[in-house]
This record gives C-alpha cells, structure tokens and sequence, in this order.
C-alpha cells in the first residue's frame, strides 16, 4: 500500500458538533469505534461521579461556579441532564449557597469540570482527525508498522 492513510469526506464541523453532544460520538461517526467507546465510558463516569460526590445542586451551577461551569458545559448532552436535573428541583433557600463548606462540593465540581476539558481535548481530535482523513485505529497503525518490517 502506498498511502495507509484512510481517507474520510465526512464534515468536520459535524464530527465536532457530534463529540460536543456525546463524548466519544465524534470518534464513532469517523468510524473509530473502539475509541469513542472509551472516550464516552471515560468523560460519562468522571462527569457523574463529580455530581454524585458533589451532588447536582452545587456540582452543575453556572451561577455559582461559572468557570467551572464554563468547562463542564464541554461534556454536551450530560451538562445539559445534570443543569435540567439541578433547575427542575425546588431547591429550599439556606442563605449559604455561596459558600461550600464540605471540600467533597469542591472536589465535585472539580472532577465534572475536568471531564469537560477532556472532551475538549475530544472534540479537537476529532475535528483534526476530520480534516486531515487519519481516521485509523491505533491497532491498524501497529500492525501496519509489523507488516512492513
């Protein structure tokens, strides 16, 4: 083979919007399905483990936190069930919202917000991956490798 590269004509933008809405979807459409599989079962278990240690009032709040907020909001679909979860509850007033008094909030809100990055970090993979056609798993480049040795 001259050129192991696999070539793709599928937009980039749609590989882009894809991995924003579902971690790891983006990977998936440009047919890498072992690593969107990962992507997914990764960036899902450290954003909800965020807001089950946390919990959903103080983990998803872009009133509270919104630099964090700014990067959970890259985990797409989950930011959009853990802010309509944390909205649809009547939440009583305790005059200490602004405050976090137990370090498991903070570290919460620590955990979703780097699940975020990492889907950041994703999402780019894809679009790059998009735009340049290298759409090839790993284990193909690997055995590409033996094959011509």
């Amino acid at each position: 083979m001259a050129d192991s590269k696999l070539t793709t004509t599928r937009p980039p933008y749609v590989a882009g919007m894809l991995a924003w809405l579902i971690p790891g979807a983006g990977h998936w459409y440009l047919g890498m399905k072992a690593r969107g599989v990962i992507l997914l079962v990764t960036v899902t278990a450290l954003f909800w483990t965020g807001v089950a240690v946390g919990g959903v009032r103080s983990t998803v709040d872009p009133d509270r936190n919104m630099h964090w907020f700014m990067g959970e909001v890259c985990t797409g679909g989950n930011t959009l069930v853990a802010l309509g979860l944390n909205k649809m509850m009547n939440w009583p007033p305790t005059g200490n919202e602004k405050r976090s008094f137990l370090k498991s909030r903070d570290i919460g809100v620590v955990y979703a917000g780097v699940a975020g990055l990492l889907n950041l970090l994703a999402i780019f993979d894809a679009i790059v991956r998009s735009v340049s056609g290298d759409t090839r798993e790993e284990e193909d480049e690997e055995g590409d490798e033996e094959a011509t040795a």
